[in-house]
């Protein structure tokens, strides 16, 4: 993930007395999205170094829409849990906003003119996250269902969300 990345949405939990792998959890989650027929959604898998070069890496799933936003979905072991979390993010914007990007004003401005926030851009995003969200927890209602454990409390269940999406 660049520094210039920018987090627009995020969300986790931590599933108490549950494990499985994560590659299960990233096949499930894969069907559940798939089921939603996103126009324009491609979904892969890709590592993240944990921290410097020579760190491990952390294999996430990610989902994209039209290059505009994606998703890193983390799933692993925690303790005697498992823990689910994604990201929404905005890739870094074009060659002209990443030149003023030193320049507080003008990075803004040349952000504004390679990608402005528009109406139809806000709604993409919003239905990119909400159909996104709705499949990872479809995914956990399964998990807990299935397990018979505590359902998630609906304080959890809510994104965090950031800038014009709050």
């Amino acid at each position: 993930m660049s520094s210039t990345t920018e987090v627009l949405s995020n969300w986790s939990t931590l599933i108490e007395n549950f494990q499985t792998s994560p590659q299960q959890f990233y096949s499930v989650l894969t069907s559940a999205l798939q089921k939603r027929q996103m126009p324009n959604a491609r979904i892969d898998r890709v590592s993240f170094r944990e921290s410097h070069l020579l760190s491990a890496k952390r294999e996430y799933l990610r989902i994209s829409c039209k290059g505009d936003f994606y998703f890193a979905i983390c799933g692993a072991p925690f303790g005697t849990g498992f823990f689910v979390s994604w990201w929404l993010l905005q890739p870094p914007d074009g060659c002209l906003a990443q030149m003023f990007a030193p320049f507080p004003g003008l990075s803004i401005l040349a952000r504004a003119m390679v990608k402005p926030w528009t109406y139809y851009r806000i709604d993409t995003a919003t239905m990119f996250r909400t159909a996104t969200h709705q499949a990872v927890l479809e995914v956990i209602d399964m998990i807990i269902s299935e397990k018979n454990l505590p359902a998630l409390p609906e304080s959890e269940r809510k994104p965090i969300l950031k800038g014009f999406l709050a």
